[in-house]
């Protein structure tokens, strides 16, 4: 008796073994996957995904505001001539830190940026990231400059389809301070 008994422990401590080792290959997946997708926006390289997982990009509305152009001197793009101020910006809100947006649109504003609208916003975006729309002429010099100027933005990339329209679109996330 005391022999099954000893049996049957040992076959639950190998099922709890193979357990743990395939939770562990999930994760490991899980991570690989995620270093795979550096942007933070696999839906735009993957079409065939479910509207369950694209239904999570789209922004939440409160707290949405639009503001008034700025009226400091935009600076100049010495490549096209365009003045890369003039490009406006929208400020999303991607942290539990409320307030976030506005307190960053007033700090781009007052740097000479206009931006036209700040919102909150829900995604698993990495890193703070000022998104340019690639059809949009001197977006991408924009963003540069504007990453520039704020170097607390850490990425500029081009848009993907599930960020609301504008030519350049700011995402905050954790990692960004206003110091």
């Amino acid at each position: 008796r005391l022999a099954r008994q000893q049996a049957r422990r040992r076959q639950r401590e190998r099922a709890a073994g193979v357990a743990v080792v395939l939770v562990g290959l999930f994760v490991a997946a899980v991570a690989i996957v995620a270093l795979r997708e550096p942007n933070g926006h696999g839906a735009t390289a993957a079409a065939g995904r479910t509207s369950a997982l694209s239904s999570t990009h789209a922004p939440t509305p409160t707290a949405s505001k639009t503001h008034p152009a700025s009226s400091a001197p935009p600076t100049a793009d010495v490549q096209s001539g365009a003045r890369v101020k003039d490009i406006p910006l929208v400020v999303l809100n991607n942290t539990t830190t409320t307030g976030l947006a506005k307190q960053a649109a007033q700090r781009f504003e007052s740097g000479g940026w206009t931006v036209t609208r700040y919102d909150n916003y829900q995604n698993s975006i990495l890193s703070t990231c000022a998104y340019y729309d690639p059809a949009q002429p001197g977006s991408k010099a924009a963003a540069e400059a504007l990453q520039a100027q704020y170097p607390t933005i850490k990425r500029v990339e081009p848009k993907f389809a599930e960020l609301p329209s504008g030519p350049i679109v700011v995402v905050l996330t954790p990692d960004y301070s206003a110091g």
